[in-house]
């Protein structure tokens, strides 16, 4: 850990009444790593919506945030020195969070057929009482679990839910189905913050 960092954390979460780096994470509704991150001075490493969330528990703006645990000599890190226009922190902090943006855009595209076809493979694999592959494929994806909740990306519905259709979010596989007919979902949509990504593929419920 670095102690310049955790000196600093520790002023601001005794300004905030917080009384553990648990209930920081808890605050900010970030995972407890999120908050390792920053004690450890890793603040150019970490994503900017758990930042504005931490900065947000901490009661200050971002910018301040970046300014007390930022160094090296990046973009960011220079716009914070001690003779730099408030202005030029925004600018950097903004400029982080396009490039931020952008690199999850990308990797989403990429991750788009597992998103769509994992849930639907790993509760088949369950259903078939195929325990033992279950059991060694499953802890391998966790760490993409992991960085999708990280991202703010979530499931639309489970596999094999019963749901009212709503074209806006599902797809028909097959048949027809007019708005809020029971359908089965077959593979799970997502979506990002509240944006879709794709929509969950259903098919009619017969009776």
């Amino acid at each position: 850990m670095d102690s310049l960092s955790i000196t600093k954390l520790r002023a601001l979460m005794q300004a905030a009444n917080i009384s553990s780096y648990r209930d920081l994470a808890e605050q900010a509704g970030v995972s407890r790593w999120q908050v390792q991150q920053l004690r450890s001075g890793n603040i150019e490493k970490m994503r900017v919506m758990p930042l504005r969330q931490i900065a947000q528990a901490l009661d200050v703006d971002l910018p301040t945030l970046w300014q007390t645990f930022s160094g090296g000599d990046s973009q960011t890190a220079r716009a914070n020195s001690e003779d730099s226009d408030p202005s030029e922190v925004a600018t950097a902090i903004t400029s982080t969070a396009i490039t931020s943006t952008s690199i999850k855009s990308d990797a989403l595209q990429t991750l788009e057929t597992w998103l769509i076809q994992w849930p639907t493979i790993a509760k088949r694999a369950q259903e078939k009482g195929d325990a033992l592959s279950a059991a060694k494929i499953l802890p391998f994806v966790r760490p993409v679990e992991q960085l999708m909740r990280e991202w703010g990306v979530e499931p639309i519905a489970a596999v094999d839910e019963q749901v009212p259709y709503n074209p806006q979010y599902q797809q028909l596989t097959e048949g027809a189905a007019a708005p809020g007919d029971l359908v089965r979902v077959t593979h799970t949509g997502s979506r990002c913050e509240g944006k879709l990504l794709h929509r969950a593929k259903v098919k009619p419920i017969n009776g």
